[in-house]
């Protein structure tokens, strides 16, 4: 065993006291994200407005329209959960286009966007908000390793 994480005691309402992990919750998204031509810092600054802010944003008009709403549907359900569940929540969207997007497609076998992959394996596909929040929920509620009865 590397290490104890910190325990909280929790009060349960059906089985007494419960001994539960504070780490962190980790979300997962995989969905397509808009991407336009960026140079480095310093490349930039030498370069001046050859490549500046008005191609980026032409280049994100080019996207269609369901396209860029669908990301945008995608922020708004990020900063809502990043509210309701607190810091504890670690989001991280993942381009299914990259390298590292490619292989958790074929890994957990991802057909449609969006996918949200939660600890223990657990996915939801598509745009069912109260199946996300359930997982949720459960995933923060899952017993961690001891338990303490109080019976």
């Amino acid at each position: 065993m590397s290490g104890i994480l910190p325990l909280v005691l929790r009060l349960r309402e059906d089985a007494g006291l419960q001994y539960q992990s504070m780490g962190p919750l980790r979300l997962q998204v995989i969905m397509p994200i808009p991407t336009t031509f960026r140079q480095c810092l310093s490349c930039e600054a030498v370069s001046g407005d050859m490549v500046g802010e008005s191609a980026r944003q032409e280049m994100a008009r080019e996207y269609p329209a369901e396209f860029l709403a669908d990301f945008e549907r995608l922020m708004a359900w990020i900063n809502e959960l990043r509210l309701r569940f607190g810091p504890s929540l670690q989001v991280r969207v993942v381009d299914p286009q990259s390298p590292e997007g490619l292989w958790k497609c074929l890994r957990y076998g991802v057909r449609r966007y969006p996918t949200f992959l939660l600890p223990g394996g657990q996915k939801v596909v598509g745009w069912e908000r109260a199946a996300l929040e359930q997982a949720l929920r459960e995933a923060t509620e899952q017993p961690a390793a001891g338990v303490m009865a109080t019976e």
